[in-house]
Formats: structure tokens, C-alpha cells, sequence
């Protein structure tokens, strides 16, 4: 097999309290089953002040074979803009760039499997594998499928096809652990971006998958084990639903149809009123409305980037009836069931390929 050059960014942020697990995860990249001279690895600090990064370079700089740049920036740019700034000074003649979250631990097979998908399907701009939770015998990521509400739903651990081998077009990558082609990303965006960095974190990653469908390409999910995930380890904040909550909506309300943002603005408001109503998550229900407030401004700030757009119909997306949306609102469980239920009768038209 050929061995395209790869560029791996790797993002911290304040973990000192998770070193061990941080510096495993640097580790593993650092051990992978891919030619040591045809692969970088681009650490990103985010602006920490809790001493993390000075461990980190240290770490790195006792790594003699691991080719590396390591970058510190004065401010946290967040998840997207980190990443970005990864992707602006990776090696030219990389042809793919990997993300891995600093909580995140790669199987040495990780980077080799994404490079033979990406090189047997020359239309796929990005792709991931099944993450699974670190220290627990569960799934943590796997392919995402959206709804017309723009409502994400991952692939589901039900399914006899779970960890089968096989390779199916999907919505979306997660932020976790995917590969994207930098060709797909410079044409995506015409610009040098893996994410917008209006986004900030949360959703900023079905973002660029919807771009990468709308450019021509498509994404997959590769229903094969590449690595393990502590989900959350170094992001706890009150900002998380109010991201998701804004994003989301942002997003619906630029691809989707006008009744359809109806729906999903009852939605949300349904989560954030029953949040309010709990003590322990009041905090939660403030931060989602404050996201539904502040939409409009990220709606208008994206629209004059990219114009408004429609979701690309080869995409595959999972069509429910208004009568459903309502009894969702009502009752969320009930729209889960109906979307995953909807995902693996769906699952043989979206089949590719198996590696």
C-alpha cells in the first residue's frame, strides 16, 4: 500500500489535571503503524495557563523519531480555530489531516485503515472509525446521520453491523478521531479551514460534512475499532449547551425548510424549559436559551459567509414526518427510536464497500 503523507493536529487545552491520559494519547501517536517519516504530528496548545503545555513540550521534544511542530497560542481559539491554525502550517504535500482529541488514545492500526479507505475511495473527503469508551465496554463515537431538522443521530450500537468492517456513507464525522482530505477541505471552504471558527465547539464538525457533501464529496463511517475516548475530559463548561443549542439552531435554520425550523425551535425550547424545571440542571436550561437568543446573530454572520444553502440531496438523511416531529417534542425518546430504526433499514443503500 502507498503511504500519502499525513498531517496529525493534536489540541490542548488546560489538562493538566489528566496528564497521564493527555501524554498516553501522545504516545500512541507517536507509536503508530505508519512510516515515521511520511506522518507529523502538529500539537496545538489553546492558550492554557495551568502548565500543561510546558509537561507536553517536554514530553515531545524526548520523542527523537517523531517528526512534530508544536505551536502555542496566546488565546483559546477554541476547537475549531485550534484546529485551524493545526491545519495552516501542516506539511504541503500532506494529502490527508487527522484529528485526535488530547483525551483520546489511537490504535496503532488507526491511521493506516483511514489512509487505505480514503485511498480505495477517492469521492470520500472524510471518515471515521467506531471510538470506544475508554475504560468501559461501550461505544463513545461512531458515524453521525441528521435529520431534515437538522437533529444528528449516531449510528446505532444496536446494530448487527456495529463492528462488521464494512464502510457506509454517513451524514457526518464527529470531531473525536476523523480524516479528512485536504483537497476536499480547500474546496469545501476556499479557504485554509478544517472547521468555521464562528462555531466556536459543537456542531462545527457536521458543519464542514455538509460543505464536503455540498463540494461534491461525501463522508463515511468505517464500522472497524480505531481508538479509545474519555469523553469530556477536558471540556466541562456551562458554554456546551449553549453552543450546542445555538449551532444547531443556526444550521437548521440556514439548510432547513421554514416549518421545519418551527419544529426544531419547539424542540429545543422543550429542552430548555424542562432543564429550567430541574434544580440540578437549571444552570443548563439559562445557557440553552441563551442559545436560542443568540441564533439569529450566528445565522446572519453565516450566511453572509456562505449564502444560505440547502442540504445536498445525495446526502443521506433521515426524512421524518411532521406527525412524528410533534410527538417528539412530547416525547424524545419516541424520535430516537423512530430515527434509528429508520438508520439500518436505510443501512443496505448506504453500504460502500468493506475493508
Amino acid at each position: 500500500m502507498a503511504h500519502p503523507k499525513i498531517s496529525i493536529i493534536w489540541l490542548n487545552h488546560n489538562s493538566i489535571k489528566i496528564l497521564p491520559l493527555v501524554l498516553q494519547s501522545l504516545e500512541s501517536i507517536a507509536s503508530l503503524d505508519y512510516p515515521s517519516d511520511r506522518y507529523e504530528l502538529i500539537a496545538v496548545d489553546n492558550g492554557s495557563t495551568d502548565g500543561s503545555f510546558e509537561r507536553i513540550r517536554e514530553f515531545l521534544e524526548k520523542r527523537t523519531g517523531l517528526r512534530k511542530k508544536i505551536i502555542r497560542l496566546s488565546e483559546n481559539l477554541g476547537f475549531a480555530g485550534g484546529n485551524n491554525m493545526g491545519f495552516r502550517v501542516r506539511d504541503r504535500e500532506s494529502k490527508y489531516v487527522v484529528l485526535v482529541n488530547n483525551d483520546c488514545i489511537v490504535f496503532d492500526h488507526g491511521a493506516k485503515l483511514y489512509v487505505e479507505v480514503l485511498e480505495s475511495f477517492p469521492y470520500l473527503g472524510a471518515a471515521q472509525g467506531v471510538v470506544l469508551k475508554l475504560g468501559a465496554r461501550d461505544i463513545d463515537s461512531r458515524g453521525i446521520y441528521l435529520s431534515d431538522l437538522l437533529i444528528p443521530f449516531w449510528f446505532p450500537k444496536s446494530s448487527k453491523e456495529i463492528l462488521s468492517g464494512k464502510v457506509f456513507l454517513c451524514s457526518a464525522v464527529e470531531g473525536t478521531f476523523p480524516v479528512f482530505r485536504v483537497d476536499a477541505l480547500l474546496k469545501a471552504f476556499n479557504d485554509e479551514r478544517v472547521f468555521d471558527e464562528l462555531l466556536y465547539g459543537f456542531g462545527e464538525d457536521v458543519f464542514t460534512s455538509i460543505l464536503l457533501w455540498r463540494a461534491g464529496y461525501k463522508t463515511a463511517f468505517i464500522t472497524k475499532a480505531v481508538a479509545r475516548h474519555r469523553r469530556g475530559a477536558t471540556w466541562s463548561s456551562p458554554m456546551e449547551p449553549f453552543l450546542l443549542t445555538r449551532n444547531y439552531l443556526a444550521m437548521t435554520q440556514m439548510f432547513s425548510e421554514k416549518h421545519k425550523q418551527t419544529l426544531r425551535t419547539l424542540l429545543l425550547i422543550r429542552v430548555a424549559l424542562v432543564n429550567m424545571l430541574r434544580k440540578n440542571t437549571k444552570m443548563r436550561g439559562k445557557y440553552m436559551l441563551r442559545g436560542l437568543a443568540d441564533s439569529q446573530r450566528l445565522l446572519k454572520k453565516l450566511t453572509q459567509r456562505y449564502n444560505e444553502l440547502e442540504l445536498p440531496q445525495q446526502m443521506p438523511l433521515i426524512r421524518i414526518p411532521i406527525k412524528r416531529t410533534v410527538i417528539g417534542i412530547a416525547t424524545p425518546r419516541a424520535l430516537q427510536a423512530y430515527a434509528e430504526q429508520a438508520i439500518i433499514r436505510n443501512l443496505e443503500k448506504w453500504v460502500i464497500g468493506r475493508i
